[in-house]
This record gives C-alpha cells, structure tokens and sequence, in this order.
C-alpha cells in the first residue's frame, strides 16, 4: 500500500476518539470497562454481592462488630476493583507493543507531521489494537496527548538517553522534535502571544488566598459525593432519622473536604504537564519579557488561563490564581527542562533549544 492510499485510508476511518464521543473521562472508562470480556461476570457478582452480604450478616447478627464491617466493605471494594485493575494491568502489557507502529506513523508523515496529527495515530493506533486482539474495543487510547505520551516514553526517550540504533525509531525521534518547532514559529501560537486579555480576571481578585479558592473547590466536589459518603454511613450503623442523616452528612462532609481540597490543589499544579502548554508559556516569557514584573506576570497569567480554557483542559476552573504563582510555575518548569545533569535528565528534552532562549546562559 503507497503511503497516499494509507493516508486516505486512514482520514476517512469511521472510527472516532474517545475523547469525541464522551463528555468525560469517567464515562470513557465506564463505556470502554462494558466492553471487556468478563463484564457480565464481573456484574453480575457487583449485582450478588450486596445480597449475599446482607443475608450472612443478618444470620449470624454481628453487624455491630467492626471486624465484620471491615470485611464486609473491603470484600466490596474487592469485588469492585477486580475487572477495573485487570483492564489497567492488561492495558499497561500491551501498550508496549505499539512501539514500532507509533515509530511508523510519525516516519510515515514524515516533514508534514504536526502536533495535531496525533489524534490520527491514536485512532490508528486503537484500530490497531483491535484488530490484533490486543484490546477489547476500540476505545483503548483516550486522545491523541495520551498516544504522544506512549512515543516518548517508548521511542523518543530512549532515543536521548540510550541513542537507539533502530534507524526508523531515530528518524521518528527526530520528526517529533521538529514538530515542536513547527508550533513554535506556527500562527497559532503567535495569536495566543498577540491576543489582549485585560478584560479579564484573576482569581485573586474574587479569592485573595490561593488556598481559600481551592477549598472552594474542594467543598464543591465533597458536596457531590456527600449523598454516597452519608449512605455509607448510615448503613454502618447510624440511626435513620432525621438527627443520624444529619450527623452523617456532617460527619461525610469533613471526611471528604481535605482530600478534595488537596486534589483540587494538586490539579492546578499538575495541569501544565504537556510539552505543548509547556513552550505556550516559554514563548509567553519569551515574547512579553515580563522580568520581575508582578503585573506583566499577571498579564501571563490571564493569558494562559484563556489558553488552557480553550482547549478544554481545565473545564470551569483557572489554572494560575495570579502572576506570582504563574512566575513560580515557570521557573519550575524551566528547571526542569534544562536541569544540572544534562539533556538526560531533562523531563522535556524536546524543548531544550527553545527554553534555552528564555535565559541567558545556555544549557550543556
């Protein structure tokens, strides 16, 4: 097949993405688990379990003991957890062998490869694992920055850190730097440097703390899972009344507010991971010059929270509270770009050249 007829054949695949098809990633996984082979088994005992629990407990009455209660929600969470931990473990041994096809596809592209085009090599790639009876649906690979993640983990980092010798894998490698390149100097990047967004506001100018704009957040999510946490709850052994439902939605409540403060914390952090948002704030820098400058920062800030808005990465929530915390992020991320011991302990070796250019001394 000429590399003409396998791009047409490719393009007009009625196969979509997951993340086209699904508002979220939860119901991805829960659609794509219904698919695997022992789902109805696996149902079927979620469906029994609750059953055979009550019956046991009731016969020998010893709920109000707290060895039973133990056994009795860790035998759920068992029950529960078996096919979704057999889907992430076979998923994590077979991932692997999309190594030599990911090579293939990005080579295959060759010059005319872009950022853009790994939603077309991740659904290749889930029609691949179908097809080979590697996965049970094909809905394996959520997106394509999922897909580009596998590439560098298999192809592109042992490439800088062990020079492969597979020739195509090589000439992958290389094509995957130049595409950053490509966006580098690309209009797309250049209107989101351009673009004024004055209008805008910082959740610092609402919140005043950090903190008190994550425990917002953090209350907003312990709230949607207060009713399952209450239930729980009560069914350990709560009056059903009004006072215990009370007690036990108090009770829910503060148990839920610190891990879900936490998480919403750790999830502002950790949302610029992608190399892609990564050169969008170097070139910022870059192109702004804001120096020390705390309302040059804050400028930053408000432009890559239309950025990470746009592209849907932080839905209804800003990444940066304000341009300190924006200015901190990117020192972060540059010392982790261009660290002490070279390219090989670099975390984003492909963009050594252009975070060289946001400082002055130039990296080994």
């Amino acid at each position: 097949m000429s590399k003409q007829s396998h791009s047409q054949g490719r393009e007009s695949g009625s196969s979509q993405l997951p993340v086209q098809l699904f508002s979220s990633t939860l119901s991805w996984k829960l659609h794509d688990l219904a698919k695997a082979k022992y789902f109805y088994a696996w149902f079927l005992a979620l469906a029994i379990y609750p059953v055979v629990a009550a019956i046991i407990v009731t016969r020998t009455s010893t709920w109000s003991s707290l060895i039973t209660r133990f056994v009795v929600f860790f035998s759920a969470f068992l029950v529960f957890g078996t096919l979704p931990f057999a889907c992430q473990v076979k998923k994590m041994t077979k991932i692997p062998k999309l190594r030599s096809l990911l090579a293939k596809e990005v080579v295959e592209l060759g010059p005319r490869f872009t950022l853009n085009d790994w939603d077309l090599i991740a659904r290749r790639a889930n029609e691949y694992l179908l097809q080979e009876g590697l996965w049970h649906s094909h809905f394996c690979i959520y997106d394509g920055e999922e897909c580009r993640r596998y590439f560098k983990g298999q192809v592109y980092l042992p490439y800088v850190s062990e020079s492969s010798e597979d020739q195509n894998e090589q000439l992958a490698a290389r094509i995957y730097e130049k595409s950053y390149e490509g966006y580098w100097k690309s209009q797309e990047l250049a209107k989101t440097t351009t673009s004024g967004e004055s209008y805008q506001n910082l959740p610092k100018d609402i919140f005043h703390f950090s903190f008190v704009y994550d425990l917002a957040y953090g209350a907003k999510l312990a709230l949607k899972a207060l009713p399952f946490c209450s239930l729980l709850l009560i069914v350990s052994g709560l009056k059903i009344d009004p006072q215990g439902v009370a007690m036990a939605s108090v009770l829910s409540f503060l148990q839920l507010i610190t891990p879900c403060y936490l998480d919403a914390r750790r999830e502002r952090k950790m949302t610029i991971s992608s190399p892609v948002h990564v050169l969008t704030l170097f070139k910022l820098e870059l192109q702004l010059e804001p120096g020390e400058s705390a309302s040059e920062w804050d400028k930053i800030a408000k432009k890559m929270n239309c950025y990470l808005r746009d592209k849907c990465r932080f839905r209804g929530r800003k990444v940066f509270f304000d341009g300190k915390q924006c200015h901190a992020n990117f020192d972060s991320l540059l010392a982790l770009t261009l660290p002490d011991g070279g390219i090989k302990k670099s975390r984003y070796p492909e963009l050594v050249c252009f975070a060289n250019e946001c400082r002055s001394t130039p990296f080994p």
